[in-house]
C-alpha cells in the first residue's frame, strides 16, 4: 500500500518552483524527491523479508485486573533498514506497538495489556506493518505468533442458588492431606499430631482434648461426599469466577468439591487444595461468546451446572 498524498504534495511544490520561481532549483528539487522516493521504496521492499518477529512467552499466573507486560523482539537476517514498524497485537483488545529496525541487529519492544477476564488469555501477533523512510510506502506482513497468560479466577461472592455440602461418606480420598495406615492397628485408633494442611474433618476432638493437642485419624475418613460442579464448554469467564466462589464456600463449610470443565476435573477439600484448584481454573480456556457450541453434556452425578450465559442450575444427581 502506498500513501501517495505526501509524494504528490512534494512533487507539486517542486513543479511550482520549477515553473514560477527558479527553474534550476525546482528541477534539482524534483529530481531529488523522485530519487528519494524510489530509493526509499526499494529499500523497504528489499528489507521486508529480512527480519523475524518473536513474542516472548508469558509465564506463571496473574490476578484478574492486573497489568501484564510482554515483549516482542525483531531481529535482522541480512540487509534490513526499516524506519517505521507497527506491530499489531491482539489480546483482549487490539494493541499497536511502534518501533524501528535501523542500525541495530535486533530491537525489543515492550507492551502491556490488562487481564480483564479469568482463565487462559491468548496474546497473538496477527501482522506487522512496515513503512519506508518517507513513510509513504506501507506493507502489511502476516505473522503467526501466539502466547498465553493464565488469569486466576476473581474472588467474588457467590450469589446463586443455595447449595449445601453432602453428609454422605466420601469417596474422594485422594484430596485428603492425611497419611494412610501402613502398619496394622484397629480402625479409629491410629492417630498422629495435626500438621498444617490436614483436613479438619480428620481431627479426633475427644482424643485431642485428653492429650491437649490436636490429633488426626490416619485410617478413618470423616469427609463428605463430593459436590460435583459442571462448567459448560461455552461458559463465559464469569462462570469460572462463580464456580470457584461456590467451591470456596462449600470447602470452608467442610465439604469436598469437584469441578468439571471440557472433560477434565479437579477436586478440593482443604484450603491448600482449593488454591491448587484456583490455579487449575486459571489455565482453562473459556468461551468469549455464548454462541460457541456445547461439545459435551453434564455427567449424571452433576449437582450444579454453570451454563454458558452465566445461569446456575442446581440438579438432583441420578442414582
Amino acid at each position: 500500500m502506498i500513501r501517495i498524498g505526501g509524494y504528490i504534495g512534494a512533487i507539486v511544490l517542486s513543479a511550482i518552483l520549477l515553473i514560477f520561481i527558479n527553474g534550476e532549483i525546482g528541477r534539482a528539487l524534483l529530481y531529488t524527491i523522485i530519487i528519494a522516493v524510489a530509493v526509499s521504496i526499494v529499500v523497504a521492499v528489499i528489507s521486508r523479508k529480512h527480519f523475524t518477529v518473536k513474542m516472548e512467552g508469558l509465564s506463571g499466573v496473574c490476578e484478574c485486573g492486573s497489568l501484564v507486560e510482554f515483549e516482542v523482539t525483531l531481529e535482522k537476517i541480512g540487509f534490513c533498514f526499516i524506519p517505521h514498524i507497527m506491530i499489531c497485537v491482539e489480546a483482549e483488545y487490539p494493541i499497536h506497538l511502534r518501533t524501528a529496525l535501523l542500525f541495530q541487529k535486533s530491537v525489543t519492544v515492550k507492551g502491556y495489556f490488562r487481564a480483564e477476564h479469568s482463565g487462559l488469555t491468548t496474546l497473538s501477533i496477527n501482522n506487522v506493518v512496515i513503512g519506508d523512510l518517507l513513510n509513504g510506502f506501507a506493507r502489511k506482513m502476516p505473522v503467526e505468533q501466539k502466547t498465553h497468560m493464565a488469569v486466576l479466577p476473581m474472588i467474588v461472592d457467590y450469589d446463586g442458588p443455595e447449595v449445601f455440602p453432602n453428609t454422605l461418606p466420601s469417596e474422594e480420598e485422594e484430596v485428603e492431606e492425611g497419611i494412610t495406615v501402613t502398619h496394622g492397628g484397629m480402625p479409629g485408633y491410629e492417630h498422629r499430631e495435626y500438621v498444617e494442611g490436614d483436613s479438619p474433618r480428620r481431627v479426633n476432638y475427644k482424643l485431642s482434648a485428653k492429650r491437649g493437642k490436636l490429633m488426626v485419624r490416619l485410617d478413618e475418613s470423616s469427609g463428605s461426599a463430593t459436590t460435583n460442579l459442571f462448567i459448560s464448554s461455552n461458559a463465559l469467564p464469569i462462570c469460572c469466577d462463580k464456580a470457584f466462589a461456590l467451591a470456596t464456600k462449600l470447602v470452608m463449610r467442610g465439604g469436598t468439591v469437584k469441578i468439571t470443565h471440557k472433560g477434565e476435573s479437579r477436586t478440593a477439600a482443604t484450603p491448600e487444595t482449593l488454591d491448587r484448584l484456583r490455579e487449575w481454573m486459571a489455565f482453562r480456556e473459556y468461551a468469549r461468546s455464548t454462541d460457541a457450541p456445547i461439545s459435551e453434556s453434564a455427567p449424571a452425578d452433576t449437582m450444579v451446572i454453570f451454563k454458558g450465559n452465566g445461569e446456575i442450575v442446581v440438579t438432583t444427581p441420578a442414582c
